[in-house]
């Protein structure tokens, strides 16, 4: 499970034990809405190692699984999604957060519902999340999508 839920006046303007804070609240808004994972697997940055996140974790009952350091590959579903975020934002014009705030929304239904993913079997997230097989079920519409000057494209399949 992985929560991308980014603010970025909050990242920008929060000292460290709001940060672990407003982490907690997100995790506990996920739990709240998809149900408690038996673990969660992060990486060793300073908010995830503070006391104060892992007695988050404990409280809450989630036993806490953090990658060994230096060790990218560990949490590689969540560093695959950063890598095709920073590839695409490095080819688009961002004039504020606003525009940052509805361009992640549009970025995170493209790679959730529009864009196939090799190690899926050529499925979206959404697909797998749902139980859905388009290859052997099929789909009644097709849409076109397309968003960010033309940076993020592909076909949504209503089924």
């Amino acid at each position: 499970m992985s929560i991308v839920k980014p603010d970025p006046l909050l990242l920008l303007m929060t000292p460290f034990f709001f940060y672990t804070i407003a982490i907690l609240r997100c995790l506990l808004d996920a739990v709240e809405r998809f149900g408690k994972p038996r673990f969660l697997r992060t990486d060793n940055e300073s908010v995830f190692t503070s006391w104060l996140f892992r007695f988050g974790l404990w409280f809450i009952g989630i036993r806490h699984q953090p990658t060994e350091k230096s060790c990218p590959w560990q949490n590689g579903r969540i560093e695959r999604f950063f890598g095709t975020l920073k590839e695409k934002l490095d080819q688009w014009q961002v004039d504020g957060s606003e525009q940052l705030r509805g361009s992640l929304v549009q970025f995170r239904f493209w790679y959730n519902h529009i864009r196939p993913h090799q190690n899926l079997n050529g499925r979206t997230p959404a697909e797998v999340w749902n139980g859905i097989d388009v290859f052997t079920k099929g789909h009644k519409e097709e849409y076109w999508f397309e968003a960010w000057d033309g940076l993020l494209t592909g076909f949504y399949l209503k089924l």
